[in-house]
């Protein structure tokens, strides 16, 4: 890893307020940066469930089978969650950085205590976003 790639694992919530409802929940391990990197998310049993990376040249999904493609994190994302999230702007969130997002909303006022709270209001299908980061 560089010295602009960082890491940071904790507890993601998604809910996505779509038809139907959809709601995920479960530690993760981020690492990288915006333009390359791997987003892994594990079972209570702490068993790998999904791991997402990417760079310049596209994304892929790695749960139980075959690899999916992807030709980026955005269309990875919409296809798995429903929303497409706003991983690279997590990066920036997750130092204390609030880059204009579009739809997005994001509260780092508890980000002392390892909490990010983030909403989309527009222009897809409302969201919400928990971050709570492991000290």
């Amino acid at each position: 890893m560089g010295p602009q790639d960082a890491h940071w694992q904790g507890r993601l919530a998604l809910k996505v307020h779509g038809t139907p409802a959809q709601a995920f929940s479960a530690t993760f391990e981020l690492l990288g940066n915006a333009d390359a990197g791997v987003l892994s998310f594990f079972t209570p049993l702490g068993s790998t469930a999904a791991r997402l990376q990417w760079d310049g040249a596209g994304a892929q999904l790695q749960t139980t089978g075959e690899p999916q493609q992807f030709a980026s994190l955005d269309a990875l994302t919409l296809q798995t969650t429903g929303a497409t999230l706003p991983v690279a702007s997590m990066f920036a969130w997750l130092k204390g950085d609030e880059p204009v997002t579009p739809g997005w909303q994001v509260d780092l006022r508890d980000l002392a205590n390892g909490r990010i709270n983030a909403q989309r209001l527009a222009p897809e299908v409302p969201a919400e976003l928990k971050i709570i980061l492991d000290h």
